[in-house]
């Protein structure tokens, strides 16, 4: 199955770029330790979690395996597929606000 028990957390991501930053890009999501951060204000937060799962999975994949094989995953999912995987927000919880 795709839902390693993992700790998903809402919070800002400042991009480490100094440029991005300034043009007001973000980061949409990170994975470290089990733990999925998704910057809230993301437009694609159930594309970002897929990608962000696929990392926990494959930790020795480039980012450009990851990126594509989001894509190709996030094409085949049936609408229910993608709300199972938006469920798992439920358990989210906001920076500041951990147990």
């Amino acid at each position: 199955a795709m839902r390693p028990a993992v700790r998903i957390i809402f919070a800002p991501i400042m991009s480490r770029s100094k440029r991005d930053r300034e043009r007001g890009y973000y980061v949409h999501g990170t994975t470290q330790n089990r733990t999925i951060t998704i910057d809230p204000r993301s437009s694609e937060i159930g594309k970002t979690l897929l990608h962000e799962m696929i990392h926990l999975r494959h930790p020795d994949w480039s980012e450009e395996a990851v990126v594509s094989e989001t894509r190709l995953r996030w094409g085949k999912m049936s609408w229910k597929e993608k709300a199972r995987l938006l469920r798992l927000l439920g358990s989210a919880h906001l920076e500041g606000e951990e147990p």
